[in-house]
């Protein structure tokens, strides 16, 4: 009797397991969501958006879980709502506990900010995302001004490949060259210390502004970049690094194999 006993037993248990598992989970599924929990992964180091923020986003749309039973609420409706907004990158929903929704969201990290010919101003993160401005948070980034116009709608847009660009007049191809520009200078360790600002003038050329000096740099044309910028450095550490930082308020690198200089006044 005892062996039919310890035979029965495992069966019986794992019978009532599998029993008490279903009905928790039916009763999960019923429950009705109360809470929903948000977490802005990346806070420290981006303050772009606030969890209020999000929660009102989500209170507002058609899929707010808030009242609806757990197996009705649809996440991944959730999910991509909140990737199509500007600043988030990355939306997780989950539901891990009877009731509770929750939501992890990363945000886009700028490398450039953008001010344009018609004065309106975003960021760009490193892949050409659009980055709404925010007037809570301003992070430190090479800043780009002057003649730039796009071929797209800033607030319409997420990414500024998304437009066609291929064939493009001057004008409207500026912006492209204005991020293929900051991303060069973003790649580079020493340049990304040592260059402020990029400034597209009236030619469409572009001149920087350095961290370090008073002078002006001519970069010209958004072309043959390694080569004019390893002009420059050499003329850093040969020249400058010798006879001053203060000579110059002028560096010309538009003209092919060579650095001009033009002595301040």
């Amino acid at each position: 009797m005892k062996v039919v006993k310890d035979i029965l037993f495992p069966f019986v248990l794992v019978i009532y397991l599998i029993s008490v598992t279903g009905f928790i989970g039916s009763k999960e599924k019923v429950q009705k969501v109360t809470a929903l929990k948000i977490r802005i992964i990346d806070s420290t180091d981006n303050q772009f958006i606030k969890s209020n923020e999000v929660r009102r986003m989500l209170e507002q749309k058609k899929f707010n879980p808030f009242g609806k039973p757990a197996c009705e609420v649809n996440l991944r409706d959730i999910e991509q709502s909140l990737r199509s907004r500007q600043i988030i990158s990355k939306a997780d929903a989950f539901i891990t506990e009877p009731g509770v929704v929750h939501v992890e969201i990363r945000q886009k990290t700028p490398f450039l900010r953008i001010f344009n010919k018609q004065g309106q101003g975003y960021y760009l993160d490193s892949k050409g995302s659009i980055i709404p401005l925010s007037y809570n948070f301003g992070p430190y980034v090479i800043v780009a001004s002057g003649n730039i116009t796009e071929p797209f709608r800033i607030g319409q847009t997420q990414n500024i490949f998304d437009a066609r660009h291929d064939s493009l007049s001057r004008a409207n191809k500026t912006i492209y060259e204005v991020y293929r520009l900051a991303e060069y200078i973003a790649g580079d360790d020493f340049w990304q210390a040592q260059i402020e600002q990029i400034y597209v003038n009236s030619r469409y050329e572009f001149e920087l502004i350095p961290r370090v000096g008073p002078h002006i740099i001519e970069l010209g044309p958004a072309e043959n970049l390694a080569e004019k910028f390893d002009n420059l450095k050499l003329l850093y550490i040969n020249g400058l690094n010798n006879i001053g930082w203060n000579q110059y308020e002028k560096i010309s690198l538009k003209y092919k194999n060579q650095v001009v200089c033009t002595k301040t006044q």
